[in-house]
């Protein structure tokens, strides 16, 4: 399948189930990696724009990057209103169709990138070659996960296990193969830095299964197996549950350097 494609049908469980992110994450943005309310900041594989929405409430100027028509479309759904706020100078959001590997942005138009549970379905060369052409002199680029926090807790373990099960390509490209040393040509020959913050997420039975159906690994409906499956995550919260709630364990990770 066309990595562009993997979540068409996908974008109202994305919206509603996915977890956001720490304000902790938000100010090492600001405070340590120095992305501030006067620069112009694309946002590439933005999706649905959950990240999109943060940098907003920063008032940072985004130009949201997305090449799937569905989360594109719940993109501009879900931000509609800083689209269209007149009583600003400027509109805060932009909304583009390109995607990491051509992005239709000008030569050195943005002060940084930021790319939020996205990087892994890049073709890395090309993004490279489109990220060095469009950002300023300076400029950093920003890759963060909100990593699943495998082997935080019992329920964590039985949730990997349930993805090894079904998830097709799951092992293959699950986040944890991403490292600082993974991402050192991506960055030039430089290690990026590194900073985590731990996040969680309260779910219960209706949340635990939307959330699972928001994965591109998730089984659809059409699936001989997702009798099966359904069940086994039927199973998977009862044996978790407490209060009518399971806790979604992550580590937002944060990469962060100049393309040199």
């Amino acid at each position: 399948m066309d990595t562009t494609e993997r979540f068409s049908g996908r974008s109202q469980q994305y919206v509603k189930y996915r977890p956001s992110y720490s304000q902790e994450v938000i100010q090492h943005l600001i405070q340590e990696i120095g992305i501030i309310s006067s620069n112009f900041v694309a946002d590439i594989g933005a999706g649905t724009g959950i990240f999109t929405e943060k940098l907003l409430e920063q008032h940072i100027q985004t130009v949201a990057v997305e090449p799937n028509d569905d989360m594109r479309s719940a993109l501009i759904q879900h931000l509609q209103s800083y689209l269209t706020d007149s009583t600003q100078d400027k509109l805060l959001l932009t909304v583009s169709n390109g995607s990491a590997e051509q992005t239709d942005l000008a030569n050195e138009s943005v002060d940084h990138i930021v790319c939020a549970q996205a990087y892994h379905w890049f073709n890395a060369e090309l993004a490279q070659t489109e990220f060095k052409r469009i950002l300023k002199q300076g400029g950093q680029v920003v890759l963060l996960w909100n990593q699943r926090d495998v082997g935080a807790s019992a329920f964590m373990n039985d949730y990997d296990a349930l993805f090894l099960k079904y998830g097709k390509e799951y092992d293959e490209v699950k986040h944890k193969h991403i490292s600082q040393t993974s991402l050192k040509s991506f960055y030039g020959g430089y290690e990026p830095q590194l900073a985590s913050y731990q996040y969680s997420q309260q779910l219960d039975r209706a949340g635990l299964f939307g959330r699972i159906q928001s994965s591109s690994f998730s089984l659809q409906e059409t699936d001989s197996r997702y009798d099966e499956y359904s069940a086994d995550i039927e199973h998977l919260f009862a044996n978790h549950e407490q209060n009518g709630m399971v806790n979604m364990l992550y580590r937002t990770d944060i990469y962060w350097g100049q393309m040199l």
